[in-house]
C-alpha cells in the first residue's frame, strides 16, 4: 500500500515553519484526544523535530520500522523472525514489509514494559 504524500514539505529547520508551528499550537486549547496528537505534533515542529504521519494501514521496511522503535535493522529482522512482529514478503522476493500498526504494537507493548521495569526499581529502592 503506498503511502500518501502531502504536496509541500515543511522543514522545521525554517524559523517561519516553526513560528506557524507554534502559532497553531497555542491556538489549540481543547482536551480532545485528536487535538492534543494535533497539538503534540504542532510542539515537535515548533522545537526542529521532524514529524512523520503515517496511516496505520501503510507499509514500511525494516529499516524505517527499525527508525520507529529507536533500534537497529538487525533487531527488527530478529523481531521479525522470532514472530514478535508481523511482515510480509514482497511477491518473489526476500524483502520484508511490516504494518505501521503493528510496529507501533510493539513499540507500545516496548514502552510499556520499561516502564514495568521503572515502576519496579523504584519500589525496590524505596
Amino acid at each position: 500500500m503506498a503511502a500518501r504524500v502531502l504536496p509541500t514539505t515543511l522543514d522545521p529547520v525554517d524559523p517561519a515553519v516553526r513560528s506557524d508551528a507554534k502559532s497553531l499550537a497555542d491556538r489549540l486549547s481543547g482536551d480532545t484526544p485528536v487535538e492534543a496528537a494535533v497539538r503534540a505534533m504542532l510542539d515537535e515542529v515548533a522545537h526542529g523535530a521532524r514529524v512523520v504521519v503515517l496511516r496505520a494501514d501503510d507499509e514500511v521496511t525494516p529499516a524505517r520500522a527499525a527508525e520507529i522503535l529507536g533500534v537497529t535493522r538487525q533487531f527488527v529482522d530478529r523481531l521479525c523472525e522470532d514472530g514478535v512482529l508481523a511482515f510480509r514478503r514482497l511477491p518473489g522476493s526476500r524483502h520484508r514489509r511490516i504494518r505501521v500498526q503493528d510496529v507501533v504494537d510493539v513499540a507500545a507493548e516496548r514502552e510499556q514494559r520499561r516502564a514495568g521495569g521503572d515502576a519496579i526499581r523504584a519500589a525496590i529502592g524505596e
